[in-house]
């Protein structure tokens, strides 16, 4: 939650990032998985989303959002969990947000791999007095169970709280930071420490402070290989005779850092700036940069990196800056990608460096949108240390609507504030209508990359996720290209097994997004995915054919005739008939391999059904083949 609708940026800038590889002998290679939708508790809204992985196994990643979820109405914080690498996941929920609401979720994994979630809510005081206050709940067993711990103490303006574990091998391994904004209208932001796992609390300890002529706001705190603690803030003014009214604001990002485990903090150091247009009424940007280091790589250990939107070239772009000097200076802020038609917008950048320092991004994209609202969410990678970006992948399946009709449903939520009772009518579009002030972005143990965006592609702002690797060509080694020495014959590519074509029956799972319904045309899309619950991959062609409708063994002649003349029509076939013998091709809905490998799922598949009376819609009979290794 900010405290500022808009926030800023700043001056100067150099040249353009041109998106480009490396060399065309190592070009990093992105694959991307197929599109998990992770929020499968009703279509409502779900914003502000964060994800985390374990740093004990690529399996476990536990996420949160604010949902509207709460059974009197208003927002809550939920987290979401997964013990498969993100294949499916379970909805959490907590006493406390369920009693009082609450914002601002935020993740993460202890060294010890137990899940954290913090959030806003409220709390009793030591008077029994309901006060505001943050909470940090604790699961050991990926998710499954939560326990809460003692809250923070309770303070009015607690607020965009950030969450960082120390994984690395330095003094300070496995202490857990939280840092907050909070005393407002001071605007300091506070850092709190944990060296129990995350059962116990000490602090805030004031890291920054607005002195009460601007307003600052933290970001995603950082921990460098040695324990160093790095703490970045962004300002704004907030004093009404200093907010710019039109044109272009500018502002700064800083950072702060401590070398004592969160005692003390140095003074602040300016990074980068960001460009606000004021007079820009449509876009919907989410504000404050964001920041990730690489800790763990070689080649560029300690280097920072920050990702955010700006609007210094006309319509807001990702630019991107990084520090090779531990955030002592910063290079020239450029675009992330130059050429663009000047229509488009970018906007909710995320970032993220995994195991061998290669730094990933996303931010959501209109590129496909000739009215420049709806987007997608893309992906790029830099291998070298922030010297070049992949070309842009996209990595949602499908566009996103955020004006859908599901965001646009207005619901009442009701405050009490020093004694008087305040009812506000907000909707996901109008409070949130980038999907919130931050997207998540996490690294696995073994370097995938997770997204965790607000996908609309119903109309309502859902979780999805899908695994990114970037896959990196190996180096050429100089001290092999002596012409004295033929090369080595290049070994012969393995012979794919044979493939026949099997039924799948007993082979795949049919796995249901959300469905959408019009009664006035009396059209049905059914999102259908194969989920691969059989020991060998799967290859295409997939096909799901209709075979008939109802059960013609168990029903009389004028059972026969109703569902024959209830029967719906396919409209979206592969071989254009729309009735029995109507085939889906499942094939092209694999994604991130060549085969639907043994627990994998595909993409979903939009079944659109045309149907005559749906109080009568027969059931339809279905045939789905595949081909496998082997033998039928």
């Amino acid at each position: 939650m900010k405290k500022s609708a808009w926030i800023s940026a700043a001056a100067g800038i150099g040249g353009v990032l041109a998106l480009a590889a490396a060399s065309e002998a190592a070009v990093p290679k992105v694959v991307v998985g197929p599109n998990i939708l992770v929020s499968r508790d009703g279509d409502v809204p779900h914003v502000e989303l964060i994800v985390a992985t374990s740093p004990r196994t690529s399996k476990n990643l536990i996420g949160g959002a604010i949902t509207a979820t709460r059974p009197n109405g208003g927002w809550a914080c939920r987290a979401y969990s997964s013990t498969d690498g993100g294949a499916t996941w379970k909805a959490s929920e907590f006493a406390e947000q369920v009693k009082w609401g609450g914002g601002d979720p935020q993740v993460a994994y202890t060294a010890q791999g137990t899940a954290l979630m913090v959030a806003l809510t409220m709390n009793k005081s030591d008077k029994g007095k309901d006060c505001a206050s943050m909470h940090v709940w604790r699961s050991e067993d990926g998710g499954e169970t939560w326990q809460t711990t003692p809250g923070m103490p309770c303070n009015p303006s607690w607020d965009h709280e950030q969450i960082i574990v120390d994984t690395t091998k330095g003094r300070f391994s496995g202490r857990i930071y939280i840092a907050a904004l909070y005393d407002y209208p001071v605007y300091r932001v506070g850092v709190f420490r944990s060296d129990d796992d995350g059962r116990t609390w000490v602090g805030p300890v004031e890291a920054a402070n607005g002195g009460g002529k601007i307003g600052i706001n933290d970001v995603t705190p950082m921990v460098l290989s040695d324990g160093t603690l790095v703490v970045p803030y962004g300002d704004f003014p907030f004093l009404p005779e200093n907010r710019p009214t039109k044109g272009i604001a500018h502002e700064n990002f800083w950072t702060v850092e401590s070398t004592d485990g969160g005692v003390t903090f140095s003074a602040p150091r300016r990074s980068v700036s960001q460009s606000i247009n004021i007079d820009d009424k449509e876009s919907k940007i989410a504000g404050f940069g964001k920041f990730a280091a690489d800790s763990d790589g070689t080649t560029y250990r300690d280097r920072l990196y920050t990702v955010w939107e700006d609007a210094r070239f006309g319509n807001y772009r990702i630019m991107f800056s990084r520090s090779a000097d531990r955030g002592k200076t910063w290079s020239e802020p450029r675009l992330l990608e130059s050429g663009l038609d000047k229509g488009v917008k970018q906007w909710q950048p995320a970032i993220a460096v995994n195991k061998d320092g290669v730094v990933g991004l996303t931010w959501f994209d209109s590129r496909e949108d000739k009215d420049g609202k709806k987007y997608h969410q893309y992906f790029s990678a830099s291998v070298d240390g922030g010297d070049t970006f992949t070309k842009p992948a996209q990595i949602s399946s499908e566009i996103s609507d955020p004006d859908g009709r599901g965001n646009s449903q207005l619901a009442p939520m009701v405050w009490v504030h020093e004694g008087q009772i305040s009812l506000s009518v907000i909707s996901a579009a109008s409070r949130w209508g980038s999907g919130g002030d931050y997207m998540g972005l996490a690294a696995d143990k073994d370097g995938a990359f997770h997204p965790f965006w607000a996908d609309a592609r119903s109309g309502t702002f859902q979780i999805y996720t899908a695994k990114v690797a970037v896959e990196v060509p190996p180096k050429e080694d100089p001290s092999k290209k002596s012409g004295a020495t033929a090369p080595a014959a290049a070994a012969k590519p393995a012979s794919p097994p044979p493939l026949v074509e099997t039924s799948l029956v007993d082979k795949v799972e049919f796995v249901f997004d959300p469905t959408s319904w019009d009664p006035q045309s009396k059209q049905l899309e059914i999102p259908v995915r194969l989920k691969n619950v059989s020991t060998q991959p799967i290859y295409a062609p997939i096909r799901v054919e209709v075979v008939g409708y109802g059960f013609p063994e168990y029903e009389n002649d004028d059972d026969k005739k109703r569902n024959a003349e209830n029967a719906p029509t396919l409209l979206n076939t592969s071989n254009g008939k729309g009735k029995e013998g109507a085939v889906v091709e499942m094939g092209q809905a694999i994604a991130g391999a060549d085969s639907l490998q043994p627990g994998a799922l595909t993409n979903p598949v939009v079944l659109k059904l045309q149907l005559v009376d749906p109080t009568k819609m027969p059931g339809v009979r279905l045939k789905a083949t595949g081909m496998t290794p082997g033998v039928k």
